[in-house]
């Protein structure tokens, strides 16, 4: 029983490890959707970049469409989420099913509106990053989601369809970090000797 969990265990680290690199993956393009002009490779994160920095004639109906991009980086979001199951250092099923659902749930309530929901993927992040404080080896971890999760959030909200250089350079920083911050749970998933998804530690019980 105790082989069969760790089995489980080590095969959700790989899984989320995957998920964390293909959301930095599709993150990145969607700096390359930015720079070649590219709408399709632009996730929503870069359109409010480029609605606050007055870029290539976007505005909030940018936002009024479903860009397949946007379902790309939730998914992948909430499968990176997934590795650290039950939780970091011990188990906590509750919270972090909810880490998990709501970038899920933002795909759904975009799918029914068009144009909410995408900040799922932040409030889910917010909730691990809590987590990932509560644990003291994962401590800096949660302190980067943190800090990329609340910086991209706060801009979401304040993008009101006007130029704003604040809410564009918060938006820039906030999505290096959390570039960043996916590169990171991957290396961390995938580091050998450590047990984040299983709330054990090595060779301890």
């Amino acid at each position: 029983m105790e082989a069969a969990r760790s089995g489980a265990g080590k095969s959700l680290r790989r899984v989320g490890a995957l998920g964390a690199t293909l959301e930095v993956t599709a993150l990145c393009f969607g700096v390359v959707g930015l720079l070649v002009a590219l709408p399709v490779l632009r996730p929503w994160l870069a359109v409010l970049f480029g609605i606050n920095a007055a870029l290539d004639g976007m505005s909030l109906d940018s936002l009024s469409a479903i860009n397949p991009i946007d379902v790309v980086v939730l998914v992948f979001a909430a499968i990176a989420f997934t590795g650290f199951w039950p939780g970091p250092n011990k188990p906590h099923r509750v919270w972090m099913g909810l880490a998990v659902l709501l970038p899920l749930a933002g795909i759904a309530v975009l799918l029914a509106t068009a144009l909410q929901g995408r900040s799922g993927l932040m409030v889910g992040g917010l909730v691990l990053s809590l987590l990932l404080l509560a644990d003291r080896a994962s401590r800096p971890l949660g302190y980067l989601g943190a800090v990329a999760n609340l910086l991209l959030l706060s801009a979401d909200f304040a993008t009101s369809g006007y130029r704003s250089a604040l809410a564009a350079g918060l938006i820039a920083f906030g999505y290096v970090v959390l570039v960043v911050w996916f590169a990171w749970i991957a290396v961390r998933l995938l580091m050998p000797g450590t047990s984040s998804g299983t709330g054990r530690r090595s060779g301890r019980q």
